[in-house]
């Protein structure tokens, strides 16, 4: 359970983190932020493809939809981060608050799932 609350503060640390990253390693950063941000794409996405929503409730399902998009715009914005700072910010935040949110619930003892009838 220890590596599961580290994970959550982490997470809940990921957007501050992924600004300090591109304001003190500049491009080095943004590419850094840009690999976090298309690993959470990929593993989102394959979540969606393995149909897990339909295994979750409807909370946690409409969260992992909500976090997958938001992980796709970060990445699309992060390819020219120039040229839209605040859209590549507000992606980013808002992919580790989704993130966050759904970690929590994971960490729950049903992990969002939905309960059998």
């Amino acid at each position: 359970m220890r590596a599961g609350r580290l994970v959550l503060l982490l997470s809940a640390a990921g957007y501050p983190l992924t600004e300090l990253a591109v304001r003190r390693l500049g491009s080095r950063g943004a590419v850094l932020t840009e690999s976090v941000c298309a690993g959470l794409l990929i593993r989102d996405a394959s979540m969606l493809a393995a149909g897990v929503p339909h295994r979750l409730r409807p909370v946690p399902a409409a969260l992992l939809r909500l976090e997958t998009g938001a992980a796709a715009a970060a990445v699309a914005a992060g390819i020219r981060p120039a040229r839209a700072p605040a859209a590549r910010r507000t992606a980013v935040a808002a992919l580790f608050a989704l993130h966050t949110v759904r970690f929590w619930i994971y960490l729950r003892p049903d992990q969002g799932r939905r309960t059998a009838s």
